[in-house]
C-alpha cells in the first residue's frame, strides 16, 4: 500500500471518529426547541458542571479529530 492511500485512509477513520463524537458530544442550543420554559435557581449543580466539562473536551476532540483527518487527506495528494 502506498502512503498516499494509508493517510487518506487514516484522515478518513478520524473523520468518522471526529463526526461521531461531535454528533454525540456537541453542547445543545441553549434554546429548547420543543418551547419549554425553565425555572432559573441562584445555585449551582456541581454535578451538571462536571458533565457539561466532559462534553466540551469530547465535542473538542471530535473538532481536532476533524481537522486532522481533513489535513491527513490533503496531505495524501501530496505524496
Amino acid at each position: 500500500m502506498s502512503a498516499q492511500v494509508i493517510l487518506s485512509s487514516i484522515g478518513l477513520v478520524a473523520d468518522i471518529v471526529g463526526a461521531i463524537l461531535i454528533f454525540k458530544y456537541g453542547i445543545p442550543p441553549r434554546i429548547d426547541p420543543e418551547g419549554h420554559q425553565r425555572l432559573i435557581l441562584h445555585q449551582i449543580d456541581e454535578k451538571e458542571k462536571a458533565r457539561a466539562a466532559v462534553f466540551i473536551k469530547r465535542s473538542q476532540v471530535g473538532v481536532a479529530l476533524l481537522i486532522l483527518g481533513f489535513s491527513l487527506q490533503l496531505a495524501s495528494n501530496f505524496t
